[in-house]
């Protein structure tokens, strides 16, 4: 009979998995850095600006980091700046440049998540893989989260433009705008969260992995619910720490250090958390 797997135990598989190969943590370390260290890119506010709601939007937009917005196809624990964090002077785009730069910096973020999920995979499985076969299971974690993202995309965006459309002309809506979407994103993370890991453990396409996540998420729904609360708990609770550490002299290193290991570990816990319960899925 094969044994309960609790959270400490996905946790514990995680961390040890990080002990083990420490190399991983070049990851978030690197990345990290460079949101630090190195200079932001804002969208300069339009010559014309005016009154209208187009320009005013825009306006919203100046302050801005580009680079913040590679959260999109990020799944590599990162550490950002906060509001007091001394940083270089940003360098100030139009609003093509600007929208070219976060396409640009989602795709390296996105080849560099692909590399991270599979090096966590060679640790966790203790495979020892030819660069080749490495590189080429990179790429092909990366063309299908790609797909992923479109996906979401498009059921995301017509979702919000009339959320947006409704709460323009009918404003008493927004409360229960609001709420849906608290629903509606907290379902999406329950029911397609694991798509990654799946991609990254079992190889799958794209449309396989996402039907393989929600069939996880429906007979594991509760189990999943709490794995997923409780890693958000202690990466989000640690990150508000090393966030107040790295604005303290001297403390910048350790911060991003310490960042980088409570959320590799989290990251290496949900490939063991995937694995343990896919083994123990009944049929479709």
């Amino acid at each position: 009979m094969r044994q309960t797997l609790h959270i400490t135990d996905a946790l514990t598989v995680g961390y040890t998995a990080i002990h083990r190969q420490p190399f991983i943590l070049l990851f978030p370390i690197g990345l990290s850095v460079y949101l630090w260290l190195g200079s932001a890119i804002t969208l300069a506010i339009p010559l014309s600006y005016n009154q209208s709601i187009a320009a005013q939007w825009i306006g919203t937009l100046h302050a801005v980091d580009a680079r913040t917005l590679l959260v999109v196809t990020n799944s590599i624990p990162v550490l950002t700046p906060s509001l007091g964090a001394v940083l270089p002077p940003p360098h100030t785009l139009p609003v093509m440049e600007f929208v070219g730069v976060v396409m640009i910096l989602n795709v390296i973020t996105l080849a560099l998540s692909s590399w991270f999920l599979v090096s966590l995979r060679q640790i966790i499985l203790r495979e020892r893989l030819p660069w080749q076969m490495v590189l080429r299971r990179t790429l092909n974690v990366a063309l299908r989260l790609s797909v992923v993202f479109a996906l979401i995309g498009c059921v995301i965006a017509p979702i919000g433009g009339l959320s947006l459309l409704t709460m323009l002309f009918t404003p008493a809506t927004t409360t229960l705008i609001y709420y849906g979407w608290i629903v509606l994103v907290i379902t999406g993370l329950i029911g397609f969260g694991f798509t990654p890991e799946i991609i990254t453990l079992s190889d799958e396409r794209t449309l396989k992995a996402l039907y393989k996540s929600w069939q996880l998420a429906r007979q594991r729904w509760l189990a999943i619910a709490t794995f997923l609360a409780v890693c958000t708990v202690i990466e989000v609770g640690f990150a508000q720490l090393w966030r107040s550490l790295a604005t303290q002299p001297g403390w910048l290193a350790p911060a991003i250090i310490g960042n980088a290991y409570i959320g590799s570990g989290i990251r290496a816990a949900r490939l063991q958390f995937y694995r343990y319960h896919a083994a123990t899925l009944s049929p479709a």
